[in-house]
């Protein structure tokens, strides 16, 4: 009865010591797949900023295009009736307001005449980082400048 019940005793504790085993190699199975998935996400990061920075390039690039493209015609049409006046830049005393978000400083400035798509504008200040660092205060802007040149103004 004594070996029977010793047996019994070692036929257990092999089993826990499998059942243990196991466990342990799911674990680090599981944490090695985890591993990789952290990384996955942080490379898909860096690759979403690197686009974003990108998109905000293209954006100002497009601006400035489009403002050279409304410029030009106007330019032609001087050379062949001198006796129209070019028409001027707009320009605006920007007052911007404890409280404002980006979106509302943009509808002003699409509003003035200042820039042709608000939505550019409110897109180029949260991919650069700047919509939280718009500074309360008035600023004298231009149809002229671009969208750059607009956020250096209200971020410094």
């Amino acid at each position: 009865m004594n070996k029977t019940i010793r047996n019994i005793g070692i036929g257990l504790f092999l089993a826990g010591a499998a059942f243990q085993i196991k466990e342990l190699v799911e674990k680090e199975s599981i944490s090695s797949t985890a591993t990789t998935t952290d990384e996955a996400y942080k490379q898909a990061q860096q690759e979403l900023t690197e686009v974003k920075k990108q998109l905000a390039e293209l954006q100002l690039d497009l601006n400035a295009a489009q403002q050279v493209q409304t410029v030009a015609p106007n330019e032609t049409a001087e050379t062949e009736t001198p006796e129209e006046q070019a028409p001027t830049a707009a320009s605006m005393t920007l007052s911007i307001e404890v409280g404002m978000t980006s979106s509302e400083i943009s509808e002003k400035l699409a509003d003035a005449g200042i820039i042709l798509n608000k939505v550019d504008m409110d897109n180029y200040l949260s991919d650069q980082g700047l919509a939280g660092r718009v500074q309360v205060g008035n600023y004298e802007l231009n149809s002229s400048m671009s969208l750059k040149q607009i956020a250096e103004t209200i971020t410094r």
